[in-house]
C-alpha cells in the first residue's frame, strides 16, 4: 500500500503546488509538512494536530478533506502503527506525575498563602509609613557629650555639689530668669538622660554621681533616662518628687500636665 506521506506529495504534484505554496497560505510550518509527506509521525505533534495539517493541506489543493482525512485514517491501520491511533501521539505524553511535596497541592497553598502575608506586611508597612512617619528623620540630631567635675570647659552649665551634702540636695537656689523655664538634673547614681528643650537640639550625656545639669528653655523640656531613680530634678525653682526606681526607663515632658 503507498503511503499516506506518497500520497500526499503525489496530489501536491498533480495541483503543481509546492510545500513552500501550502506552508505560505496555510501557515503550517514547512518542516511539518515535510515530515508529513516522508511519514515521520515520530516527529509529528499529537494526531489531532495532524489531522488539522491534512485538511488544510487538502483544502489547499482543492480537494475534499473528509477523502484525505478518511485516507489517513486507513493508512494508520493498515500501516501497523498502534501507538498512533490514540489522539496523543507517545512523543507527547506526559511523564507521571512527581509525588514530591513540591508538586503537590499542598506546597501550592503554602506558596500562596506566604505570598499573602508577604504581600500584607508591604501594605503595612507602606501604611504606617504613610500615617506614622518616623519624625526623627526630621528632628535636628542630638549632640552626645559626657558631664564633666565642675571647672571642666563646655557650653552647659555645671554645678559640682558639696561632698558633705546629701545626695537628694541641690545647691543653692539659681534666680529664674525671665521669660525662660529653668531646668537642674543632679545625678545621685550613674545616669544616661537625653534632654530636648522646645528652643534646641535634643542632648545627650553621662552623668556621674553629684553632677548637676542646667538647661533653659522658652516652655518646657522632654527628658528620657533610663535611670529614674539615679537623678534629682528641680524645675523653675520647685524639686519634684523622685521620679521611679533605679534603672527604671522614663519618659517625661515638663512642665507637668
Amino acid at each position: 500500500m503507498e503511503s499516506f506521506g506518497a500520497y500526499l506529495k503525489s496530489l501536491r504534484e498533480e495541483k503543481g503546488k509546492t510545500l513552500e505554496d501550502i506552508s505560505q497560505n496555510t501557515k503550517i510550518a514547512l518542516a511539518n509538512l515535510e515530515f508529513l509527506e516522508k511519514d515521520r509521525y515520530d516527529l509529528l505533534p499529537p494526531r489531532v494536530f495532524v489531522k488539522g495539517f491534512i485538511r488544510s493541506y487538502a483544502q489547499e489543493l482543492g480537494l475534499n478533506p473528509e477523502g484525505v482525512s478518511t485516507r489517513f485514517e486507513e493508512f494508520i491501520k493498515d500501516g501497523e502503527m498502534p501507538d498512533y491511533l490514540g489522539e496523543e501521539h507517545p512523543l507527547f505524553q506526559q511523564p507521571p506525575r512527581s509525588h514530591s511535596f513540591i508538586t503537590s497541592r499542598w506546597f501550592t497553598v503554602a506558596l500562596t498563602v506566604a505570598g499573602l502575608i508577604s504581600i500584607g506586611i508591604i501594605i503595612l508597612t507602606g501604611v504606617t509609613r504613610l500615617f506614622f512617619p518616623d519624625q526623627q528623620g526630621t528632628a535636628p540630631q542630638p549632640t552626645v557629650r559626657t558631664a564633666q567635675p565642675a571647672g571642666h570647659d563646655s557650653s552647659a552649665a555645671r554645678i559640682r555639689s558639696d561632698e558633705h551634702m546629701e545626695p537628694a540636695d541641690f545647691p543653692e537656689r539659681q534666680p529664674v530668669q525671665t521669660g525662660k523655664k529653668v531646668l537642674e538634673i543632679k545625678a545621685i547614681a550613674k545616669t544616661w538622660i537625653r534632654i530636648e528643650p522646645d528652643t534646641g537640639p535634643a542632648e545627650e550625656l553621662m552623668m556621674s554621681p553629684g553632677d548637676i545639669q542646667v538647661f533653659t528653655a522658652k516652655e518646657g523640656f522632654r527628658l528620657l533616662t533610663g535611670n529614674a531613680g539615679g537623678i534629682r530634678l528641680r524645675f523653675n525653682g520647685r524639686e519634684l518628687p523622685v521620679l521611679g526606681k533605679a534603672n527604671q526607663t522614663l519618659s517625661l515632658t515638663l512642665p507637668l500636665p
